[in-house]
This record gives C-alpha cells, sequence and structure tokens, in this order.
C-alpha cells in the first residue's frame, strides 16, 4: 500500500494506551538499501516550546490516519532538539534539490511517495509535480473536484510527476560541515557524461555545487571540470584544499589546467605549481606564458612524437604505450633528435604500411603547422583551409612545442563570437 509523506505529517502519534504522544514531524531512513527503509519516526510535541522523541520504527504498529504505537507515552522522552541523524524526508528532501540521474537534470521535491510493507516503510519514488505541492497546501481535494467539473479530461487529473527512487541521488548538505549526504544511486553519477554533469552542477545552488563536488572521485570531478565554465571550474578548485586541487589539475589536458590556473590569483597559482610533480608543472608553466589569444594558449602538450629513426612496427608499438597519456591519436608527429618537427603520420597511414618501413619513408614530409604566436583567427582558417582536425605548434626554431585539436579552437572562435554579439547594439 502506497501512501504520501505529506498526509502523514502532523497526524496525531498515539501511545499503547491510546494517548496522545504529539504529532508527526519527520521520519528518518537508512540509505545504505537501494529503497531506504525507516529506522524511526521523529515526533513532535508542543507549539512555542516544541520538543522532539525520537521513536525507532521497530514500535511503530502502524501509520495512516494516525500513527499507533506499541509502547505506552510515558515512555517516551522529549529533548529540546533533534536526534543525529543520516538522513530525514523533512529535512533533507522535502523541497530540496535532488539529482535525477535518468533524465540528468536537477528536479526540486514536492512530496515523497513511500511503499508500506507489513510493518515496514520504505521510500518508493519522489513526486516533482504540480499535484505534490498541491496535495502538500491541502487543496487536492477542492482542487481535483474543480478541475473534474470544468475539464474532465484534464491531464492533470490522470499523470503523476513521479520519478523512481533508483534514479535519485538526493544532495543533503551539512550546514556546519558543509558536507553532502548521498545514496546509493552515487554510482550512478559516474555513468553521466561530463557534459550533462556539468549541466547539473550549474543548475545546483552554490552550496549543493561544492559539497557534491567534494564527495565525488578525482575521475568523476575531473571529468565534471571538463564540462562548466570556467568561472564555475575556478570557483570549485577555490573551495578545495590546495594539495587535493593540484590532484584534480594533474588529471586534466595541461591546455585545460592552463586555461583554468590563467583565471585564478598569482599567489594561488604559484601555490599549486609548486606542489605539482616538475614536468607537469614545467609544461603548466609554458603554456601560461602565452597569450590566451595566441596558438601558445590554445595547444596541450600532450601528443604523441615519435623519433625519425624507428621502424612502422616500432610506432605502432610507441603508440600502444603512449595512448592513455595524450589527448588525441590521429596523428603521430615525427622529430629529429632535437625535437624538431619533420613530418606527420596518421594513424591509418601505419596500420596499412608494412610493419618494416622506415618511418621515414610513410611520414608526410613538411605537414602543415601554426607558430605560437599565431592568432586564433589564423589557427581557425588553417584548419578550416586544410580540412584539418589537428594541427602542431612550432616555434621559431621549428621545434615542435604542442597540437591544437579542432574542438578546441572551436570553443574558443565560439567565445570570441558571442562576445562580440553581445557588445554589438541590438537593432531597434
Amino acid at each position: 500500500m502506497f501512501v504520501f509523506f505529506s498526509l502523514l505529517l502532523n497526524k496525531r502519534v498515539l501511545g499503547a494506551n491510546n494517548r496522545k504522544v504529539g504529532v508527526v514531524y519527520d521520519i528518518s531512513f537508512q540509505l545504505s538499501e537501494q529503497f531506504p527503509r525507516a529506522i524511526s519516526l521523529i515526533v513532535s510535541n508542543g507549539s512555542l516550546n516544541r520538543k522532539y522523541a525520537d521513536v525507532p520504527w521497530e514500535y511503530v504498529e502502524g501509520i495512516n490516519e494516525v500513527a499507533k504505537l506499541t509502547i505506552p507515552s510515558e515512555k517516551i522522552s522529549f529533548n529540546q532538539s533533534h536526534g543525529t541523524y543520516e538522513f530525514t524526508l523533512r529535512r533533507d528532501l522535502l523541497d530540496q534539490q535532488v539529482v535525477d540521474t535518468f533524465n540528468r537534470k536537477v528536479i526540486r521535491v514536492n512530496d515523497v511517495h513511500l511503499l508500506r510493507v507489513d510493518r515496514e516503510l520504505r521510500v518508493a519514488h519522489v513526486d516533482i509535480g504540480v499535484r505534490g505541492l498541491v496535495r502538500r497546501l491541502g487543496w487536492e481535494k477542492p482542487l481535483d473536484a474543480a478541475v473534474r467539473l470544468l475539464s474532465p479530461s484534464s491531464p492533470y487529473l490522470k499523470k503523476e510527476h513521479f520519478i523512481g527512487w533508483k534514479y535519485i541521488q538526493p544532495l543533503a548538505v551539512h550546514p556546519v560541515k558543509g558536507t553532502v549526504r548521498l545514496s546509493v544511486a552515487y554510482k550512478d553519477l559516474a555513468q553521466i557524461p561530463s557534459a550533462d554533469l556539468g549541466e547539473i552542477m550549474v543548475d545546483l545552488g552554490s552550496a549543493e555545487r561544492v559539497a557534491l563536488f567534494k564527495s565525488l572521485d578525482l575521475k568523476t570531478q575531473a571529468r565534471i571540470l571538463e564540462g562548466v565554465s570556467l568561472d564555475i571550474q575556478e570557483a570549485l578548485l577555490e573551495e578545495l584544499e590546495a594539495k587535493d586541487a593540484v590532484r584534480i589539475l594533474e588529471q586534466l589536458p595541461p591546455d585545460m589546467g592552463a586555461d583554468i590556473l590563467e583565471k585564478m590569483p598569482v599567489h594561488l597559482v604559484q601555490q599549486l605549481l609548486g606542489l605539482m610533480e616538475t614536468t607537469r608543472a614545467k609544461k603548466l608553466s609554458m603554456l601560461l606564458s602565452y597569450s590566451s589569444e595566441s596558438a601558445g594558449g590554445l595547444m596541450t602538450t600532450e601528443y604523441i612524437s615519435l623519433p625519425h629513426t624507428i621502424t612502422v612496427a616500432e610506432a605502432i608499438s610507441h603508440i600502444k604505450e603512449m595512448t592513455l597519456k595524450t589527448e588525441t591519436i590521429y596523428y603521430a608527429y615525427i622529430v629529429d633528435e632535437n625535437h624538431k618537427l619533420l613530418g606527420s603520420v596518421s594513424l591509418k597511414d601505419l596500420l596499412v604500411a608494412q610493419p618494416e618501413q622506415a618511418i621515414a619513408d610513410v611520414m608526410f614530409r613538411k605537414p602543415i603547422s601554426v607558430h605560437v604566436n599565431d592568432t586564433v583567427r589564423s589557427v581557425a582558417f588553417k584548419l578550416d583551409k586544410y580540412n584539418m582536425v589537428v594541427i602542431p605548434v612550432i616555434n621559431e626554431g621549428g621545434i615542435l612545442q604542442g597540437i591544437i585539436t579542432i574542438d578546441d579552437i572551436l570553443s574558443k572562435v565560439i567565445s570570441i563570437a558571442w562576445k562580440r554579439r553581445a557588445r554589438t547594439p541590438a537593432a531597434s
């Protein structure tokens, strides 16, 4: 049998002797199960000087028009404050923001749909519809009667807006610690694409956003940063301890890490770089030395370079080892002993070539490239002109510095276009 939480609130609570104990104030649940089970009934007594009692659920005989207990009222002790609970419906779910992991969006809970099985009470669904809000206000019966009279076929009367608990991730933020209590649905967050996770983070309030971010594992945190704006990236990292921020930055592609650091205060950037592994810190420092509007500021230093003296078979073996450490494997770049760019080779060319062939015989000599100081416009022009998805970046001596991928240049061009549009006065 199902029952709505809103219909249980403020119901009378009677002891085994049928004497009134108080009224239903809240219900605490254990989150470790797929459908959380009620573990205690929170009873309130009084109005101006309200007190609270915690009754273990094993003493709740039934709950409907009244809540009937199996212990007498005199055995229940009241206190001035609530007990310490992992999760309660009134405090942590009703009217709160939650993540719908199925539809990948943030929603607000208007009511909670509960399932009674014998003497157990479990959370089944959350109600996010208008009817849930109307029910909370006590207007359900009169409003339903009015709608039936005026529009008998109205969807309002037939369609409930329920979401199964297994798709719900509550975001109950501790008021002092700033931490978020997570249900067993937490693992579902890891399955959401980074772009959708980013949208979820944007829709949350600042407290919920920071608390949720801190609660996630390192890889999920890095994926979220890839899907949000620079402003939110900066805000999230500034809420972390320096060592935790460094661990996340080391998970990101160097160009993205440099973009984030560029917006931060100089003293904080120096602190973070000082805590990083030396090689990563040097890469980021180099990227930060270039203007964000130049090819150097756009490039990533994660790419595959191959010595010009190896064979095709050796090149393929090297690429397999490097796959997890680079952003793209569309192309490998052939360099000499001084890392000067000599040529490029596509993965397709390597796969169709003979294993014993020298890489120098397979590579495309003098590949199209851009200079570290070239403008965004110049880079975009070359990518478009030569129909390229990635382009190498060199310095004055022809030394390979990094690569720019099509997605990096597109995001930059779109950003510039929107800024120009915002500055252009609207036509009257």
